[in-house]
């Protein structure tokens, strides 16, 4: 009983080997399958010429994975680099903006006895943008309210952009001229028309008390007149877009566009008069 026993265990173990011979001798050769295939061989039936066959195919196969591996820890060092250099290309396009702002700035204009002081709007809230904005200077840098806000234009010109409503110690609150509240004395440029320009809450300024015989029209540029508070004379305000064709008894009205880039709108000067600031 136990000599059939042993007998069927041997056929069992023959077959299977029978059948990984098969699979072995029909199986794509790839140096993983050969390096299998001699392996059983050889332990079948043991021999010099095998074990030389199963270690050069193991060296193969070894070599092989060496070569992934360090290809892919090359890759991994390309990827860091490449990071570090973008990292370094953003840097350098920062730096580069910013070195253009100053650029800009030192090249603003000088109002006669004023002094700039630069500022940073550090809030300006989404369903306020035309309303005013909070900057990062205040009475430490000798603000006060009532001073004029501008900035600078590509051009190379300065151009309203508020006046300093509220005053704290390291910060003030901007009112725009977009602001619906906000009220300027302006004139018309060339032509010595004295109107009024008055916020509306979004790009454009609300031209009114034109005389209804003046000689207004698109496209003429609108300055702050010298009898303003605020603003020092011929400083840019709007652009004419369009005028009113009805007229509300000795007035008529037009609709300008902001001269201040609103967009873009991301530092502040603030003219302080001689002597106020520090």
């Amino acid at each position: 009983m136990l000599a059939n026993n042993k007998s069927n265990h041997a056929n069992i173990v023959f077959l299977i080997l029978l059948i990984i011979g098969f699979v072995l001798l029909i199986a794509r050769l790839t140096p993983a399958v050969r390096l299998v295939k001699n392996f059983i061989y050889y332990v079948s039936y043991p021999s010099i010429n095998t074990a030389n066959q199963i270690f050069g195919f193991a060296g193969s196969f070894a070599d092989k994975i060496k070569s992934i591996v360090y290809a892919n820890q090359e890759n991994i060092v390309y990827k860091q680099q490449n990071q570090l250099l973008l990292d370094k290309l953003r840097n350098y396009d920062v730096m580069s903006a910013q070195y253009e702002n100053l650029t800009g700035l030192l090249k603003i204009p000088k109002v006669r006895r004023t002094k700039s002081v630069f500022a940073k709007i550090s809030i300006r809230e989404p369903n306020e943008w035309y309303q005013w904005f909070i900057i990062d200077k205040g009475s430490k840098h000798g603000l006060h309210n009532g001073l004029p806000v501008v900035m600078l234009r590509d051009t190379g010109e300065l151009c309203a952009v508020g006046q300093i409503l509220e005053t704290y110690g390291s910060s003030a609150k901007v009112a725009l001229i977009t602001n619906v509240l906000s009220s300027v004395p302006v004139e018309i440029k060339g032509k010595r028309i004295s109107c009024l320009a008055e916020g509306f809450g979004s790009n454009v300024l609300k031209i009114t008390y034109i005389p209804s015989n003046a000689n207004v029209e698109v496209g003429d540029e609108v300055i702050a007149s010298p009898l303003g508070s605020v603003f020092h004379e011929g400083l840019a305000i709007a652009k004419i877009l369009s005028v009113s064709k009805e007229v509300s008894t000795d007035f008529k009205t037009a609709v300008a566009e902001i001269s201040f880039e609103s967009e873009s709108l991301y530092e502040a000067v603030i003219l302080v008069p001689d002597g106020a600031a520090q």
